[in-house]
């Protein structure tokens, strides 16, 4: 018996051409899975497929370089190697919601690697579904944001001193004028009140005594020479005028000259060894004020009668010294409570440098005098 062909004629070319016809097709979804292949392979952030159980089956590079684990070593492994033990039960319901078919998306959390290292991240997962639609597998999208929260720690660290040095420049802003307010009460105010009464009485006096009243006027002028003298020793406290027409380095010799004056008993050494060009406009004023403060406490509470001011450059900008000899004091006794007209000097000295980026140290115990060191940030030449 022969064997029967149920093929008609021409069924192997139209075969053949349903084949042909398909290969572009094939060719193009292989290209395609072969793109996506690639771009799992090389995302930037970390990449880990995982089973139902929790067993890691797929990692791309990115995910060997953040944890430390080859794709030979995670693969089979639970994916709780991966999670800190004290956030494992979070972790665990996160992926719970996923089983459920639920995404996960921008959850910041950590992670930890081979070798310890635990690192902030912010979380991706969502669950992969079969051709029938149930759940298969879990991604997870890792990117480390350690360099992230380090800025923001940095951003938060630096508004916090900004509002640090704020406050300490409205203090001391409040602290000066506190202190000029005191000064013109006490002492101009005082005066203006007594020479304003003199007055008073002399213009009674021209008519009944003229000599007496020549006498008076030539005391009230007296008083008044003193008056003027006494606004320009405040002005001069709140900014001498030749810092600005002359410099630091002329103003620190006038305020040595005008301190002698008052304290001449007091040996004074100084030692410059910067030129004026050198020295930042913005640093003249906190160097002089410094200078002016270390002064007054050495003679007021340090009782010294040999001072030493030194004035140089340093590694990384410029640094101020003042030194005595005097009775000094024990630096945690006068922490605790101590002289609040000393401390107020030594706080105003510290917030003047600290608001400018400088640094200050204080040296002192007692019966071994006492040292103010100052060093500033070089900055713009002035």
């Amino acid at each position: 018996m022969s064997e029967t062909n149920y093929e008609r004629p021409g069924d192997e070319d139209c075969a053949a051409s349903r084949v042909e016809a398909c290969l572009p097709a094939q060719r193009g979804i292989q290209a395609k899975m072969h793109q996506l292949s690639r771009v799992f392979r090389d995302a930037a952030d970390a990449i880990i497929i995982e089973d139902l159980a929790g067993t890691v089956i797929e990692m791309n590079r990115e995910a060997e370089r953040s944890y430390g684990w080859s794709r030979e070593e995670l693969i089979g492994r639970s994916i709780k190697n991966l999670f800190l033990p004290e956030r494992l039960q979070m972790a665990w319901q996160l992926r719970q919601r996923c089983l459920k078919g639920e995404e996960v998306r921008n959850w910041e959390g950590y992670r930890v690697d081979k070798y310890g290292r635990v690192f902030p991240t912010l979380m991706t997962a969502f669950p992969l579904m079969n051709e029938d639609g149930t759940i298969e597998s879990i991604a997870t999208i890792t990117k480390d944001i350690s360099v992230l929260k380090k800025l923001e720690l940095e951003l938060r660290d630096s508004q916090q001193r900004l509002r640090e040095f704020s406050r300490k420049s409205i203090e001391a802003l409040e602290a000066d004028r506190k202190a000029v307010s005191r000064e013109l009460h006490d002492s101009i105010g005082g005066n203006l009140a007594a020479i304003k009464f003199a007055l008073e009485s002399i213009v009674k006096k021209i008519a009944e005594t003229p000599s007496a009243a020549a006498a008076s006027l030539e005391k009230t002028i007296s008083h008044l020479a003193e008056t003027i003298k006494e606004c320009k020793r405040i002005s001069g406290n709140l900014r001498p005028e030749i810092i600005d027409d002359r410099g630091l380095l002329p103003t620190i010799d006038w305020h040595i000259r005008q301190f002698s004056q008052h304290y001449g008993q007091i040996k004074i050494l100084k030692q410059i060894e910067v030129q004026e060009r050198d020295i930042p406009e913005a640093l003249k004023i906190v160097i002089y004020r410094v200078i002016q403060e270390a002064l007054n406490n050495a003679v007021r509470h340090g009782h010294a009668d040999a001072i030493h001011i030194r004035l140089k450059r340093s590694a990384h900008g410029f640094e101020a010294e003042v030194e005595d000899n005097g009775c000094g004091f024990d630096f945690n006794e006068f922490s605790a409570g101590g002289d609040h007209a000393r401390g107020f000097g030594l706080k105003s000295m510290r917030e003047r440098v600290e608001i400018i980026g400088g640094a200050f140290t204080l040296i002192s115990s007692t019966g071994a005098g006492t040292r103010v060191r100052i060093t500033l940030p070089a900055g713009d030449a002035g």
